[in-house]
């Protein structure tokens, strides 16, 4: 048995259930089962074996969603690569990790000394007359999925999770959201992003209907899409919560949905209630990480009173705030945060930092502090804590002055360490229409310490964004000037 289980059973005891729709296409969950066996014993004709590591460059398909679950039917451990990066960053993760071979689309450019099957017609005839007989090699206990970071502070780190590790981690994901198979899921985020994978594969092992759709697309034609296709669950990152909130019309703009979620970074406390405004009523925002999947979720009656928390984890996570001894400090403390549970992946070696998985535990690199009731605060990345005349500062805190200024759209702030050898508060701003940045300055200066305030604010049209669509913050450093 393995992660795949659940979808071979639902093949046989609901044949005829919608399991994924693309375009005018829909693959029923005995059409899919029945998909993924015969990809699993392709697979295996083409000589790979359990164990062996097969990397995906593969679009946002039904075709990719069907060679993951192949993949791991056959006993094979994916590593699912970003079909959209340059060749060179692939060619990173190839080396690194060395796969046997890379199932690929036929456009994408891969190294030369990278063995690579291409799905083309030859790989679907050969799928299509494939014997779909055969019990899975894999068991409960073997590698998954290698799952990548998003790598928005800089070269993403990888994490290995068995089959029992992902499932798990999907079944903290079926309690935080609610899932139990009656969910038409709409599926826009990358696959190759641990974000939208999960979703995806969540949605899937509780008998969802999972409706994939480009992940390029307008704001207008998202809402469409969600009202035609009567959708029920979306999941969006923060930067298309602000294109929507941007859209005038009609609110709520998504009046179906039982559960938009927002996933990928925190929103500001006032951009939670203004989605729960206009958007749907139904707004939550989901907080997790690639070694974890989903931890917890803030819920919409949480809004008036923790707007400004990431919500309350699963019960099969157990949350604590560390200091930096790894000794555990009482609620309301602000430190590390740190997560155990059956669901957590394992370091990688050679790959991954190994100071992040300690004693048991995983810290995700998270400032947080936890309320009596296990609330989850955000304040920042250790990464990006900025020391200055020995205080510590939190961007999160000066980006969330900086967002409660009516002609600001969102920003970001970095530390920067000029020639006094004290990090400056470097703030990047996108503003609606011309903002002088003496306006904001003051309007920092009315909320924040002194040395706090930005000494610099640069005025951007867009914040640069990985392909994860999260604030690319090594990009963003390009931007510094001398302090």
């Amino acid at each position: 048995m393995n992660v795949v289980r659940p979808i071979l059973y639902f093949g046989k005891s609901r044949p005829s259930a919608a399991a994924l729709v693309e375009g005018g296409r829909t693959i029923t969950y005995g059409e899919l089962s029945a998909l993924v066996r015969l990809t699993a014993n392709y697979i295996t004709s083409l000589g790979l074996r359990r164990g062996d590591r097969i990397g995906l460059s593969l679009k946002d398909t039904s075709d990719h969603v069907v060679a993951l679950l192949g993949v791991a039917q056959m006993g094979g451990i994916a590593i699912p690569l970003d079909w959209r990066a340059r060749p060179s960053e692939n060619a990173r993760f190839i080396d690194g990790l060395s796969p046997t071979c890379v199932l690929a689309e036929p456009d994408i450019q891969l190294p030369e000394d990278c063995p690579a099957v291409r799905l083309d017609e030859r790989w679907h005839r050969g799928v299509a007359h494939a014997n779909i007989d055969g019990e899975s090699p894999s068991d409960w206990h073997d590698p998954f999925v290698i799952s990548a970071t998003s790598g928005s502070t800089g070269i993403p780190k990888f994490t290995l999770m068995t089959h029992w590790q992902y499932y798990f981690a999907v079944v903290g994901m079926f309690e935080l959201m609610g899932l139990a198979g009656r969910h038409r899921f709409l599926s826009t985020m990358p696959l190759y992003y641990s974000g939208g994978r999960n979703s995806c594969m969540a949605h899937l092992l509780r008998g969802d209907c999972v409706v994939l759709y480009p992940s390029l697309f307008s704001p207008a034609e998202y809402v469409d899409v969600a009202n035609q296709q009567r959708i029920t669950v979306a999941g969006v990152v923060p930067s298309v919560v602000r294109q929507l909130l941007a859209i005038d019309g009609h609110e709520p703009l998504l009046p179906g949905l039982t559960m938009l979620f927002s996933t990928g970074s925190p929103l500001h406390a006032e951009e939670k209630r203004q989605a729960a405004r206009r958007l749907t009523p139904n707004f939550y925002e989901r907080y997790g990480t690639a070694e974890t999947l989903a931890i917890s979720i803030l819920r919409p009656e949480d809004f008036a009173a923790r707007a400004d928390s990431v919500g309350q984890s699963h019960s099969l996570a157990e949350i604590e705030i560390a200091d930096e001894n790894d000794r555990p400090l009482p609620s309301g403390s602000v430190g590390r945060l740190r997560f155990r549970g059956p669901g957590l992946g394992s370091h990688l070696p050679g790959q991954t930092e190994e100071t992040n998985f300690r004693n048991g535990w995983f810290y995700p690199g998270e400032i947080a502090r936890l309320d009596e009731a296990g609330y989850i605060f955000l304040h920042g990345r250790t990464s990006d804590v900025i020391m200055r005349s020995g205080a510590k500062i939190y961007p999160a805190e000066v980006e969330g002055a900086l967002v409660e200024h009516p002609g600001v759209i969102e920003a970001a702030v970095l530390g920067h360490r000029g020639a006094d050898n004290e990090e400056a508060v470097i703030a990047f701003v996108v503003a609606r229409g011309k903002l002088p940045t003496g306006e904001l300055l003051a309007h920092c200066r009315m909320r924040l310490t002194p040395h706090k305030v930005p000494r610099q604010i640069h005025l951007l049209e867009q914040l640069p964004r990985n392909t994860a669509g999260k604030v690319d913050k090594v990009a963003l450093a390009k931007y510094l000037s001398p302090t």
